[in-house]
């Protein structure tokens, strides 16, 4: 794979995550000015991660036979379409209908540009590339609420649509020009399609699953973590110190920074020292933030204490990526990418909305205990991860393609 398509794909998550980003300061304070309680909250917050799980999977096996390009082109362009309907959505309902639209969007892009990724990159260097992906990935996460929150302090919510379809649309056109499957690589897709239709070549290396499966649960802690801080983070912010739309950008951008800066470290590290510690390293440095949530004494404790369960989660995050990739037949890589991101999405789902009716029934930091208790669980699964034997050679062939 040439530096210039590494590049754009870099450019690609960045955006991906940027637009969806910018929104997230204002959404949950608008649904709830709109008549949701808390768990009508989670409920709009899980439509997204829920309808990611239900299409990522299948477009990931899609992304395996007709190639990669056109899939995330359409990811964009469906995440533009509900981003623009937004302003004209005036109820609960209408949010979750629209935020399922955005998640069909993301199901469509993320399985391919992930597989793009790795597809034909030395195992002894998935890790690092990981990270640096990841790091991009969760600058646009981080950036993304900060600048939403001083958009909507500003011009109101509805500039935020405005500049999410914005940047969608900008993802989809550099997509689309920049990206180009060639001729060749468009052969090699029929070819490959052929010989998986006829070889059903297993998805996961034989003795595996277990650890295919403790990196799902890891990745799943994480979706848990990032729709619980969609959700409820906000509002604890307000409850905790009458926060205003700027200072909870604030607290999401440094979450998403910890996230960008300590994703390179730990896919280097997985490389060097193998996926399962900084997988479960990471995991329990992120549990040590979340539990400090609910100690937290005002705004610059809970700014501390988020930005440390970002850097936790960032340093798992590479290490667990490069794992699917290392466990599973090249042949089918973006269906495995397929599942690791449900897993991802699959804990969204439920942690918005276990935490929303927990919430309404205990408090907010009631809700807030309950996650780092669930967080400890969770991470304890990385004790599973077994170390898989990588050979260059086979995991180079057959030829793969954008």
């Amino acid at each position: 794979m040439n530096n210039r398509r590494i590049l754009v794909l870099y450019a690609l998550a960045f955006l991906a995550t940027l637009g969806y980003g910018i929104m997230i300061p204002t959404l949950s304070v608008h649904a709830h000015a709109l008549g949701a309680d808390h768990a009508a909250i989670g409920i709009i917050i899980s439509a997204f991660a829920a309808a990611q799980l239900l299409t990522q999977i299948p477009m990931g096996r899609l992304s395996d036979r007709i190639g990669r390009v056109y899939l995330v082109v359409l990811g964009f362009g469906l995440m533009a379409l509900a981003a623009t309907l937004y302003h004209f959505a005036t109820s609960p309902g209408q949010f979750i209908v629209l935020q399922a639209l955005a998640g069909v969007g993301a199901g469509c892009l993320w399985p391919p540009l992930m597989a793009m990724l790795t597809d034909n990159v030395d195992p002894a260097g998935r890790g690092r590339m990981m990270g640096i992906f990841n790091t991009v990935f969760f600058l646009g996460v981080g950036i993304g609420p900060l600048a939403g929150g001083f958009i909507a302090g500003a011009f109101g919510h509805d500039a935020v649509f405005t500049a999410w379809t914005g940047v969608a649309l900008l993802g989809a056109l550099l997509c689309f020009v920049a990206i180009k499957e060639s001729a060749k690589e468009k052969r090699t897709a029929a070819a490959t399609a052929l010989a998986s239709a006829t070889e059903h070549a297993p998805l996961i290396k034989p003795g595996l699953w277990s650890t295919f499966a403790a990196g799902c649960v890891i990745r799943a802690r994480g979706g848990v973590c990032t729709s619980f801080n969609n959700a409820l983070l906000p509002l604890y912010a307000i409850a905790l110190f009458d926060a205003t739309p700027a200072m909870i950008g604030s607290i999401m951008f440094i979450h998403g920074i910890g996230m960008a800066f300590f994703n390179i470290p730990g896919g280097m590290m997985s490389d060097r020292v193998g996926r399962r510690l900084p997988a479960l390293a990471g995991s329990l440095v992120a549990t040590a933030g979340v539990l400090w949530y609910s100690a937290a004494s005002g705004y610059w404790a809970l700014f501390a204490a988020v930005g440390l369960a970002g850097a936790g989660n960032a340093f798992s995050t590479p290490a667990v990526a490069a794992l699917t990739a290392d466990v599973c037949d090249p042949r089918r890589r973006g269906e495995a990418f397929g599942y690791f991101l449900t897993s991802f999405n699959l804990g969204m789902v439920l942690g918005s909305l276990v935490f929303g009716f927990v919430s309404d029934s205990l408090g907010l930091w009631g809700a807030v205990f309950v996650w780092g208790v669930t967080s400890l669980a969770l991470s304890l699964f990385g004790l599973l991860i077994r170390e898989p034997s990588t050979r260059p050679a086979a995991e180079l062939a057959p030829p793969l393609r954008a």
